[in-house]
């Protein structure tokens, strides 16, 4: 029986290893040479935070404008539904924040706005 892919050991079994030869090693030299000088080269500062800025631009998402056509997707009396709930929402919005800011005059409108919706999220569940 023969073996398919018989191990060899050493430099001289191992069909990867290539033997060099002098003038591999002088055309070498001469391309680390070339390599070497072209790593010196110098960036100016702009190119390199540039660069560095590029390296994150994928990662933030463009923000788009997207309209949409109500009329596709709801008939008017929905619309109609639609814009009466949102009129009261917005009323009561509106006199959730003004509560809250007469209640606690020191805070800032974030905090406020963060109460207003806080008492609308608690009082519009069913």
């Amino acid at each position: 029986m023969s073996n398919i892919n018989p191990i060899k050991f050493g430099v001289s079994g191992n069909q990867y290893f290539k033997q060099e030869t002098q003038e591999n090693l002088k055309n070498d030299t001469a391309k680390e040479q070339k390599a070497g000088e072209r790593q010196n080269k110098q960036l100016q500062s702009g190119e390199v935070l540039g660069f560095m800025a590029a390296q994150n631009a994928d990662i933030i998402p463009v923000k788009s404008q997207k309209t949409l056509e109500v009329s596709k997707y709801v008939n008017k009396e929905q619309e109609a539904r639609i814009a009466e709930f949102m009129k009261g929402f917005e009323a009561d919005y509106e006199e959730a924040f003004n509560i809250a800011s007469n209640e606690f005059p020191e805070i800032s409108e974030q905090a406020a706005g963060d109460l207003a919706l806080a008492y609308i999220n608690s009082s519009y569940s069913v």
